[in-house]
């Protein structure tokens, strides 16, 4: 159910991956077919013809389907352009607002959703930032996969204990958002309590080693009418204990 949180755990690193792969499938740095040819457009036929123009297939004489030949097959080639372009278009929309690693919404497109939800007509609910120490550091000492696999690692955690009505994003480093609308602040609490734990039992292991990580968050009871990096920023606050 959409209003109810999920409990399974999301422990093993291939889990994790496989977690992420079916939590957003289509994740690709180039669009779908980008280098394969497209297939050569068919001449039409007489009844092709015919069936454009609403006429009978016997009344054509070849003179008029020499003519209209090329105009239909032209027509079809720009179709299918018109559709390539189309679903190019849709998959640019849709990563401009995905992160570039983890199954998870950006900052902008986060922020514009919480916008969004702050303007609509009922704004209850609540925002929770969640940094987590040691990604980076682990970033230096063993390199962009090893800091690319422990994103993985809490996006995994956080995607798999919220709600589908919620929103994840990670909006910068190790830093993540999420947007819980309908709950109330103790309600958040237990379950970023939650996450916090599933994040750092089992650790994150990487070539065998495990990998400290230190998770701290923050919420923020949304107000309806205010603005969501005002927000966000509330929630870092109270995260720092500010």
């Amino acid at each position: 159910m959409a209003d109810e949180y999920r409990t399974e755990r999301v422990q093993r690193t291939m889990v994790i991956n496989e977690f992420a792969r079916e939590r957003e499938p289509y994740r690709r740095h180039v669009p779908p077919h980008a280098y394969e040819a497209r297939p050569a457009t068919a001449h039409p036929s007489a009844a092709d013809v015919a069936s454009v123009l609403g006429l009978p297939a016997e009344s054509l004489t070849p003179e008029l389907l020499a003519a209209l030949g090329p105009l239909l097959a032209e027509f079809e080639r720009l179709r299918a352009d018109a559709e390539h372009w189309h679903r190019r278009e849709t998959w640019m929309e849709h990563q401009a607002d995905r992160h570039s690693v983890v199954p998870a919404l950006n900052r902008r497109a986060f922020v514009r959703e919480v916008e969004a939800f702050l303007g609509g007509g009922d704004s209850h609910g609540v925002l929770a930032t969640l940094q987590v120490a040691g990604v980076e550091a682990l970033r230096q000492l063993h390199g962009l996969a090893a800091g690319e696999g422990a994103l993985r690692h809490i996006a995994a955690h956080v995607l798999g204990a919220v709600r589908g009505s919620d929103l994840v994003a990670c909006v910068g480093g190790s830093d993540f958002a999420i947007l819980l609308p309908g709950s109330e602040e103790p309600q958040a609490r237990d379950k970023l309590s939650e996450i916090v734990a599933r994040i750092k039992t089992p650790p994150f292991t990487w070539l065998g080693q495990p990998i400290p990580l230190t998770p701290a968050f923050g919420l923020y009871r949304l107000v309806r009418g205010e603005g969501a990096e005002q927000a966000l920023a509330a929630a870092d606050r109270n995260r720092r204990g500010l």
